[in-house]
C-alpha cells in the first residue's frame, strides 16, 4: 500500500501544476475551479501523473488549490484523490 508522501502543512508548501496543456488545448478547454481546504498539521499527498496537473498552495494548515476538471464535483474528487484528509471550505469556484 501507498502512504504517499508525508507533509508538514504548517510550512508553507507551493506545488506548481505541469502539463498544463492537456486543459488549455484547443479545440476543447477545460474549466478551472479554485477550492480552498483545511488540512490536519500532518497529511500524506498523493501526487502522481493524472493529479500533476492540480497546483497547491499549503501554509498554516490552509490551503487553496487550482483544479482543471469538467465539472465542480470532479474536481472535488481530483483534490480528495490528492489529498484524502482534505476538508473543503467555502465555495467552490470556477476561474
Amino acid at each position: 500500500m501507498n502512504l504517499g508522501e508525508k507533509i508538514n502543512t504548517e510550512e508553507r508548501l507551493v506545488i506548481e501544476a505541469s502539463r498544463v496543456s492537456r486543459y488549455l488545448g484547443y479545440p476543447r478547454k477545460v474549466p478551472i475551479w479554485k477550492i480552498q481546504f483545511s488540512l490536519p498539521k500532518i497529511c500524506h499527498i498523493f501526487r502522481n501523473e493524472v493529479n500533476s496537473d492540480i497546483a497547491l498552495e499549503i501554509e498554516s494548515m490552509f490551503g487553496n488549490s487550482v483544479v482543471p476538471a469538467l465539472s465542480k464535483e470532479e474536481a472535488e474528487r481530483r483534490l480528495k484523490d490528492l489529498i484524502p484528509s482534505s476538508v473543503i471550505k467555502g465555495k467552490i469556484l470556477r476561474l
